[in-house]
């Protein structure tokens, strides 16, 4: 007998296994450490993992917020999270302890959140329910200025990956808007007339294009230069696409949705899709890649958490 079952058997300590969401996982992220990953689910749940073996590093419950519908890293050290009872939140990535919350941030729902953090700027970005685009101080969590030029719900907002003043939105209403901080109003609009956009990312390469995501089972890649889209890739089964993510590099974009398939595509290579990973029962709600690109985590309304590694050109569940 292992003197660790000795313990356990002399004290009747307990210790975890294993363990899991009980509820539809709604949202997952990194922060800059690729071994480290934090979701969060419709019961209020936040979880952070251990991709090293696939164990919680913490866990917490926040019984009065609804679901977490987005969440976001400060650095490593803590974790931002959207909820349904309009608060963001913010808690230590280690002890789960609340650091500070700002109340009815949106007219309802928290719908997407980013950060940016450098020496001479920090600051968080939140959409919501109510078509709202609001960028926060991260210091004293005091509001340095609000958009409110959608009319339907934001589904993401994104710091710019090189101008850190440039502020991008998505929504519903069909258009994505560009903000400049430092002017203080918006410098860009693209729209289309039908297919609401139900996610966006960034390349890394090329022009910086922004890419979304439509019901039509569309990709736009979107140059701050040209009002029109100028490169469409069309998902092989035209089936909803409700989260896409570029990868570290800029080379791959992976998208998934309501046909519970990850799918990944060449940039470089035309588009070309490289493979297609099938681990969900239900709708996938959420895709992030890892920072060294070597694993992409999805999550999805069967309550599961699938890690994928990813080798160039092939895509394996662990």
């Amino acid at each position: 007998m292992s003197y660790r079952t000795q313990k356990l058997s002399q004290d009747l300590s307990a210790t975890i296994i294993s363990t899991s969401h009980t509820n539809v996982v709604e949202c997952s992220g990194f922060g800059e450490r690729s071994d480290v990953f934090a979701t969060g689910d419709s019961g209020g749940c936040i979880k952070v993992w251990d991709l090293s073996d696939y164990a919680t590093i913490m866990s917490l419950v926040e019984k009065k917020g609804g679901a977490v519908k987005c969440l976001c890293w400060i650095t490593n050290t803590a974790i931002v999270a959207g909820f349904a009872d309009s608060f963001i939140r913010c808690y230590d990535a280690v002890s789960g302890k609340k650091m500070w919350e700002i109340p009815n941030a949106h007219k309802g729902v928290i719908t997407s959140v980013a950060t940016h953090t450098d020496q001479r700027l920090a600051f968080l970005v939140s959409g919501g329910e109510d078509g709202g685009v609001r960028v926060w101080a991260l210091k004293n969590r005091e509001l340095m200025i609000q958009f409110v030029e959608h009319t339907r719900k934001v589904t993401q907002v994104l710091v710019d990956v090189k101008k850190p003043n440039l502020i991008h939105s998505s929504s519903m209403d069909c258009s994505i808007l560009t903000y400049d901080l430092i002017k203080e109003k918006r410098t860009k609009a693209h729209m289309v007339r039908e297919g609401s956009f139900l996610s966006m990312s960034q390349r890394l390469d090329s022009e910086q294009e922004l890419i979304s995501v439509d019901g039509n089972g569309r990709m736009l890649f979107w140059d701050c230069d040209f009002p029109e889209p100028v490169q469409m890739l069309q998902d092989p089964a035209r089936s909803i696409l409700q989260e896409i993510t570029v990868s570290p590099t800029g080379r791959y974009v992976a998208t998934c949705g309501d046909d519970q398939l990850v799918k990944i595509f060449d940039l470089v290579d035309s588009g070309k899709l490289v493979t297609v990973g099938h681990g969900h029962s239900e709708s996938i709600n959420c895709l992030q890649w890892s920072p060294d690109e070597k694993q992409l985590v999805s999550v999805g309304a069967d309550c599961c958490i699938c890690i994928w590694n990813f080798y160039g050109n092939s895509l394996e569940e662990a």
